[in-house]
C-alpha cells in the first residue's frame, strides 16, 4: 500500500501550502477533484479556538490504492532533548451527511528526554505530535480542525 503524508503544519511554509481559512492553494487549481470542492460545503466553519485547515486531495486512477497520513505539530524553539507534543485526534462524523472530519484536542503540553545539554544552543524544530491514517478519497475534502498556536 502507498503512502501520502501530510504535515499539517510544517506543510504551511512549503509552496503547496494550506490555507486555514478555506481550501489548499495549488499552482494549478484544474488538477483538484471540482466534486471536492463541491462537497466542502456542508464541514462546519471552525468553532471559536481552532483553526480550519482543508485538503483537497489530486485525482488518482485508484484512489483506494493510497492513504493519506495526518501528522500534527508546530515549530517550536527546543534544546537537544527529543520532544513530543500530547493531544489526540478525533474522528467526528458530520451529522446527516456521513462524512467524517477530524479534530486535534491538546492542551499544548509537550513530553521531552532530561538530557543535559551544556553549550549548545537552541534550534527551531517541528515537533510532532498524534498521527492517524485516512483513506486517500479526492471527492472528499479532509477537514481537520487545530487549535490557534
Amino acid at each position: 500500500m502507498k503512502f501520502l503524508a501530510v504535515a499539517m503544519l510544517a506543510i504551511l511554509s512549503a509552496s503547496c501550502a494550506l490555507n486555514p481559512h478555506h481550501t489548499q492553494m495549488q499552482e494549478d487549481a484544474s488538477i483538484v477533484n471540482p466534486e471536492s470542492l463541491k462537497n466542502l460545503a456542508p464541514f462546519p466553519k471552525a468553532p471559536d479556538g481552532f483553526q480550519r485547515y482543508v485538503i483537497h486531495l489530486n485525482p488518482n486512477v485508484q484512489d483506494e490504492a493510497y492513504q493519506v497520513e495526518l501528522i500534527v505539530g508546530k515549530t517550536v524553539t527546543v534544546d537537544c532533548n527529543q520532544h513530543r507534543l500530547g493531544g489526540s485526534i478525533a474522528e467526528k462524523n458530520l451529522q446527516g451527511w456521513g462524512y467524517t472530519y477530524y479534530e486535534f484536542a491538546t492542551q499544548g503540553m509537550m513530553a521531552s528526554t532530561k538530557m543535559a545539554c551544556p553549550n549548545q544552543a537552541e534550534t527551531e524544530k517541528f515537533i510532532s505530535g498524534a498521527t492517524k491514517l485516512v483513506r486517500y478519497n479526492s471527492r472528499l475534502p479532509i477537514v481537520f480542525f487545530v487549535p490557534h498556536g
